[in-house]
């Protein structure tokens, strides 16, 4: 076929296409454009450490650590299926950063794949759902849901997809009886893996708006109430679970023209970021403090809004794409208005809603084919943007592959970011660059005084330094920012451990056990403090404590704690009985059996008393000889 030819006709070609050749060329592409994600790369500290490589329900694969995992939250968030996806590729792979990336990617194309099958039935333009397919293939605003190996929202978008395929099905064979059986178990999977997807029904409606010749019918109306039902059970679990992870905003107070201001700064930001992705970012800081979005920039968010929103009424295509977009930028746009993140905006947002953005684009440039431009013209456009976005996204990958480019590539596009400047500063900190680490936290805390993160990091520069009262001040400071911070109570007991100031260091656990009551690690300190400090009553109401909420065995130390606790309590049966459980967890140590001697010889019990003893000299415990002799001469009498 000439060339020519193609370029004249390339729409009726394509039509003719086999859709499976389609999809291959497109994976194919996608493939060399992610293909830096296949070298080596590693966890960044944002959040793939405690979500995986630290989270112990991960790390064990059992029966024990899945259920444990669908019956605990994590992190002020419920997403168990997300959590077992990943304790199998720690099963198999174990801290090898590059395979999560790997099998992210696999998921995404995954997505690709039945994003194709999803459109190639709604749509009657095949070169509609080629590009629209294949931007959110390869878009550079999609690189950070491959590239940040926590970003499960990929996952979750797999069932998602995969219920709109069920749905189309059930469309397809007019309501067919439960065939939406299927669908309502697509969702609940998808919320179970990450609870963004309580936007599922988004799809659901426009998919039914486009396969409809009509949406005003009873049917349809019932079917969507059932949906938004489910979508609002799903949300008031979202906002009970996300209470348990304690409040992430500190002292934001924000005028609700700021609110308006900074939602219409976000609208414009992804626009531009979709059209021209040349300086994207891991992190959108919000703007400082005084720093007003101007009112020209509301006025002409809220024309083009308008103008969006007129077009759509007219033309059904562009309503798919307006709805689409908003629809599953909501959430996004969500936290910029109420100020519920760290960060106003974020690439991984916007994973599902690129799909809006590329159909919008792509009518617009249809229109601009009937009217200004020819076949050719139009086609050269797309090529273009494809051409230039695989460039980009080729080259983003990289950023990704550890945490030294990645806050790096930051700074250079928001050199005033006091988030990447904390977060590089603590990469160079675990690389054992202390001074340059101190440097950043002291750019970071210049940028944003409160900044309750620096704060908390510097304190362990101080502390290597044995700044003790630099390292105390610093701690102390994150706390009065933000006093729901645990981590920050923990380093600051610590600090009061280390530097022997006792009642400070018992304030401070107990303040970590009203936050977490049942902390295993908090309660075991706190008993250790107690039983020092000789408070046996104090150590036994702990011990115990531990034993009953302890998910796994606790430590023999515990039960040697309860034991020796209630031996000098004089409650020898008890304590007999607890140390006993100790040596049964642990025989080799030597004051286990000191102490049960004791309690034996308190029961008469001058034999075991006596082997006891003679067990504890044996594994090195200081034992008097004339304790050993006296219960010699015990055991002979009890003989005679």
């Amino acid at each position: 076929m000439k060339t020519k030819d193609f370029l004249i006709n390339y729409e009726e070609i394509l039509e003719k296409v086999n859709s499976q050749k389609i999809i291959i060329s497109i994976i194919i592409i996608s493939l060399l454009v992610f293909s830096p994600v296949f070298t080596s790369s590693e966890f960044l500290t944002y959040d793939d450490n405690w979500y995986i490589y630290e989270n112990e329900n991960v790390t064990n694969l059992s029966w024990q650590s899945i259920k444990n995992i669908f019956t605990t939250l994590q992190g002020g968030q419920y997403s168990p299926l997300g959590e077992v996806y990943h304790s199998f590729l720690y099963y198999f792979f174990g801290e090898n950063a590059t395979a999560f990336k790997i099998s992210a990617l696999f998921v995404h194309l995954l997505n690709v794949f039945l994003l194709f099958k999803i459109f190639d039935s709604v749509f009657q333009k095949r070169l509609l759902v080629v590009i629209v397919v294949l931007f959110f293939a390869i878009h550079p605003m999609q690189v950070e849901t491959i590239g940040w190996i926590s970003v499960i929202f990929r996952n979750a978008v797999f069932f998602m997809f995969l219920g709109y395929l069920f749905y189309l099905k059930y469309l397809d064979n007019n309501f067919g009886k439960y065939r939406l059986i299927p669908v309502l178990v697509c969702y609940i999977l998808a919320f179970l893996t990450k609870e963004q997807a309580i936007l599922f029904p988004v799809g659901l409606f426009l998919i039914h708006m486009m396969k409809s010749d009509s949406i005003m019918n009873r049917k349809f109306i019932i079917e969507m109430i059932f949906w938004a039902i489910i979508a609002l059970i799903f949300g008031l679990i979202t906002i009970e679970v996300t209470k348990t992870g304690g409040p992430s905003i500190i002292d934001r107070n924000v005028s609700l023209y700021d609110k308006v201001g900074l939602l219409a700064k976000t609208i414009l930001s992804y626009g531009y970021n979709f059209l021209f992705p040349f300086e994207l970012s891991f992190s959108y800081p919000y703007p400082s403090a005084g720093s007003k979005t101007s009112f020209l920039t509301i006025l002409i968010t809220i024309g083009f809004l308008i103008l969006g929103g007129y077009i759509a009424f007219k033309n059904k295509i562009v309503r798919f794409g307006f709805l689409w977009l908003f629809g599953f930028l909501s959430l996004g746009l969500a936290f910029a208005f109420f100020h519920l993140r760290d960060t106003y905006m974020a690439d991984r947002y916007t994973y599902v809603a690129v799909i809006g953005f590329s159909v919008i684009l792509y009518q617009f440039l249809f229109y601009l084919k009937k009217v200004f431009i020819n076949k050719v013209g139009f086609l050269i456009s797309f090529l273009l943007f494809i051409f230039s976005f695989s460039i980009i996204s080729f080259n983003r990958v990289t950023v990704f592959k550890n945490n030294g480019n990645l806050w790096t590539q930051v700074l250079e596009v928001n050199p005033d970011n006091a988030y990447a400047y904390n977060s590089l500063g603590f990469y160079y900190r675990n690389l054992g660059k202390i001074d340059t680490a101190y440097t950043l936290y002291k750019k970071a805390l210049k940028i944003d005084p409160k900044y309750y993160l620096a704060h908390s990091n510097i304190t362990k520069v101080y502390y290597e330094r044995k700044q003790y009262d630099s390292a105390l001040y610093h701690i102390s400071k994150a706390i009065s920012i933000n006093p729901y911070y645990e981590q920050a109570y923990e380093n600051r007991a610590f600090l009061h451990f280390i530097t022997d100031k006792k009642d400070l260091y018992l304030a401070d656990l107990n303040k970590l056990l009203v936050m977490s009551p049942n902390n295993v690690k908090y309660l075991n300190e706190r008993a250790q403090f107690y039983f020092k400090q000789r408070q046996y009553n104090e150590t036994i109401k702990d011990a115990l404590r531990i034993i009953e909420v302890s998910n796994n065995k606790p430590s023999s130390d515990i039960f040697y704690l309860l034991g020796h606790s209630y031996l000098v309590m004089k409650k020898y049966k008890k304590a007999e009985k607890y140390l006993s459980k100790a040596i049964d967890m642990d025989d080799e140590k030597s004051k286990y059996y000191f102490s049960r001697s004791i309690a034996r010889v308190s029961t008469n019990k001058w034999k075991f008393a006596l082997k006891d003893a003679l067990q504890a000299k044996k594994l090195g415990y200081k034992v008097k000889q004339e304790y050993i002799s006296m219960l010699i001469r015990e055991v002979k009498k009890k003989n005679n």
